[in-house]
């Protein structure tokens, strides 16, 4: 972990190509993963539990829809 911390810069520029795992004590702890403005949104959202179970009761109430179907019947 402290390596990460002296050199932080040059991991975040090794992540523009692959994600980069950070370890500690032989565990994975996290990951520094390269992510474009545009997909923040989107990033923030799969992760979100909350939303994911809001997703889960969409799906079977309606048989499944993807996300863009998803914000174009919330108007996001």
């Amino acid at each position: 972990m402290g390596e990460v911390k002296n050199n932080f810069g040059k991991y975040l520029a090794m992540a523009e190509d692959e994600p980069i795992f950070i370890t500690k004590n032989g565990k994975i702890t996290a990951v520094i993963e390269h992510i474009e403005d545009s997909e923040i949104e989107d990033f923030l959202l799969e992760r979100n539990t909350r939303f994911r179970r809001m997703l889960g009761r969409v799906k079977r109430e309606k048989g499944g829809m993807s996300l863009d179907e998803y914000r174009k019947s919330r108007r996001v």
